[in-house]
């Protein structure tokens, strides 16, 4: 009898498309309410009953989101899961590296993954970065949801940053946050749900030290992360 080969596992989506950014977002959302105090204001000032639009992930030259097109997007993830592996082992063997990224590289990446396709689309505008999140709380098994209400809601929200040369997870700054048309300070990487516990920037350091990242910047209209060799 032949024996039964199992095929192999499959390798993890990275920060970008595994939810690093719905969770940076999702936690805005929170810090938001324990400021305000008063949870069930989420319902109608931070969150919407309906979804914003998202633009469909493409590639260039593509007319249609078509079979191809799909394909392409599938082969353009795959390239970039190898770009963050890479930088993984260089950081792991003390080697200087650096690698980059484009809108449609993270864009790709986050459309392979059925549990980001179609909540976040990123654009990169010279050294200006913008992430548009449209994600419906269904898609969450949290404690509060159903007792508030919220399960029928989206989180809308856009994230614009800048990062010069020298930024890294410690220093990064948010040019520019909204949800659902509401503004936010831009130091809200460094505030704390109601006071206590971690801060974003926390869970930003952490998913930037899981692959070796020690600093990065976007210019001309990529993203590029690099490692130290230390």
């Amino acid at each position: 009898m032949n024996a039964r080969v199992e095929p192999p596992p499959k390798r993890g989506m990275g920060c970008f498309a595994n939810g690093c950014l719905i969770l940076i977002a999702f936690g805005i959302l929170l810090v938001a309410a324990g400021i305000g105090g008063i949870f069930l204001s989420l319902r109608h000032i931070y969150l919407s009953d309906k979804p914003a639009p998202i633009p469909e992930a493409s590639v260039p030259g593509a007319v249609t989101l078509g079979e191809a097109s799909a394909a392409t997007l599938s082969e353009t993830s795959v390239t970039v899961r190898e770009r963050l592996d890479t930088i993984k082992s260089s950081a792991r063997a003390h080697q200087q590296t650096g690698a980059e990224f484009t809108a449609g590289d993270i864009n790709a990446l986050i459309a392979a993954n059925r549990k980001s396709r179609g909540t976040a689309f990123v654009r990169i505008d010279g050294n200006v970065g913008q992430v548009q999140l449209s994600i419906p709380l269904k898609r969450f098994d949290l404690p509060f949801r159903n007792a508030f209400g919220l399960g029928d809601r989206y989180l809308n929200a856009s994230v614009t940053m800048v990062a010069p040369p020298g930024t890294n997870a410690n220093n990064v700054q948010l040019s520019a946050v909204t949800i659902n048309g509401h503004s936010l300070p831009t130091g809200v990487l460094d505030w704390r749900l109601l006071g206590v516990g971690q801060s974003l920037r926390s869970y930003v350091t952490k998913y930037a030290s899981q692959y070796g990242v020690t600093g990065g910047e976007i210019s001309d209209g990529k993203v590029i992360l690099h490692t130290s060799g230390y």
